[in-house]
Formats: C-alpha cells, sequence, structure tokens
C-alpha cells in the first residue's frame, strides 16, 4: 500500500515549461527560476547576433556526422526519446541511435518521415 509523503511546499512557485510538443511543467523557486533565466541569457543572440547551427554543433558534428547531430538537435527539441521516435516510425531503437551516431545513412525515404514527425526540412538529413 504505497504512503503518501509530505512534500514541502515552495514559496512564490515559478510554473517553467520545457519542450513544444510534449511540454513538461515544473514548479521551482523564484531564485531557481532566476538563475535558469540567467543561464539562458548567456547563450541568447541579442542585437540580431545569430549564429549558424552548424557552428554551434561543431562538437557533435565533429563526433558524429552532420545528419546524426541535426537528427539528435531534432528530436530532443521535439522532447522525444530515441525509443519514442522509433516506436512512432515503425523501427527498430537501435536504428535511431546508428542513424545518430553516423553509423546507418539516412535514406531519402526516411528523411521525409523523420521531417513529419519532428516538423524539420528533410534536406537537412541528407
Amino acid at each position: 500500500m504505497p504512503v503518501r509523503t509530505k512534500m514541502r511546499r515552495i514559496k512564490e512557485e515559478v510554473p517553467v515549461s520545457i519542450g513544444k510538443q510534449n511540454p513538461k511543467l515544473f514548479l521551482v523557486s523564484k531564485g531557481t527560476a532566476a538563475l535558469i533565466v540567467s543561464l539562458i541569457e548567456q547563450y541568447e543572440a541579442t542585437d540580431g547576433e545569430t549564429k549558424p547551427w552548424r557552428e554551434s554543433m561543431k562538437v557533435l558534428i565533429g563526433k558524429y556526422t552532420e545528419a546524426g547531430a541535426a537528427l539528435k538537435g531534432a528530436r530532443l527539441k521535439e522532447g522525444l526519446s530515441q525509443s519514442e521516435l522509433a516506436r512512432r516510425l515503425g523501427i527498430p531503437p537501435s536504428n535511431i541511435c546508428e542513424m545518430e551516431n553516423g553509423k546507418r545513412p539516412i535514406g531519402k525515404n526516411m528523411s521525409h518521415r523523420l521531417s513529419e514527425l519532428l516538423n524539420i526540412g528533410y534536406k537537412v538529413f541528407l
């Protein structure tokens, strides 16, 4: 039989939502929210400064491949795990892992299927 536990209430809770497709809601203290904001501000582009995604992902592209880094980034942006994405595509999860790690090429047909699920242009995977 489950035992109810007391949860410590945070004074002045601030809701923080992360993700677009499957957003997760967190209630954090104002101090924690301020830390999150300061962390985000360090990476925020100001005055129209933007970086090409390839420059931001240089480390991942070097470790894996450009298509694999794009797949991983798009999957994380949508809040999907490798197994959830594989289930939606009807393929084994190991295939997603191999595509992200550059061990399996992403063909034209698969790039179209991925683009529909991940809301991104299919050409980024080719």
